[in-house]
């Protein structure tokens, strides 16, 4: 099974605007890189994903993204779904059999969070494997043994929507959840926990 991975990433200008009480926009963008790079340094040690690509408006963040050797798609769409789909047409297009979505914004994730979704797809031979965050509500991880089996679906109450279209295509879907994939940095709540507890190594 070929795997790639798609991180996209708002541009740094327009990022974690909901921090901005805490968070200057220069340090909002600092931590959005920061975010990225321990997201793509999590998909490296995993081991198992043969390419990941990050699509962004951003040049800063397409320029970390080949510094540690992810390929940097530049966005030419608005909107993150159809970032998606410019990430999705480059793993086609490369000859990918699977495709696994994430966040950049995942302090926690692990290569080990990692490795448990590859697991899983193998495991119960599910076509769909998707993690939720921590209300149950949005998806902070998709992977799709087939990269065209299911239309993203991003934004509120994500989680449902790409269970319903899986369910609506007669796909079987497993659920898998962990700390690390469930806990997304949006608001200043999340960073207060965050700079309380430091972010693990992996």
């Amino acid at each position: 099974m070929s795997i790639f991975a798609v991180v996209p990433v708002k541009d740094l200008s327009e990022t974690k605007s909901r921090l901005s009480p805490s968070l200057d926009l220069e340090e909002r963008g600092a931590l959005t890189l920061a975010l990225l790079e321990n997201v793509l340094a999590a998909l490296r040690e995993a081991g198992g994903v043969e390419h990941i690509g990050v699509v962004s408006p951003d040049r800063q963040a397409l320029y970390l993204a080949e510094k540690i050797g992810a390929t940097a798609l530049l966005q030419e769409s608005r909107g993150l779904n159809e970032a998606l789909e410019e990430g999705r047409r480059w793993a086609l297009k490369g000859g990918a059999s699977a495709l696994l979505v994430l966040p950049a914004d995942l302090p926690y994730l692990s290569a080990s969070d990692v490795r448990m979704l590859l697991n899983a797809s193998v495991e119960k031979e599910r076509a769909v494997v998707i993690s939720p965050d921590r209300l149950r509500e949005g998806t902070n991880a998709l992977l799709l043994r087939s990269p065209d089996a299911l239309p993203f679906a991003f934004g509120p109450d994500s989680f449902e929507a790409h269970l319903r279209a899986a369910r609506e295509r007669g796909i079987e879907t497993e659920v898998r959840e962990s700390a690390g994939v469930a806990f997304d940095l949006d608001t200043t709540e999340d960073l207060r926990v965050l700079r309380e507890s430091g972010t693990p190594r992996r």
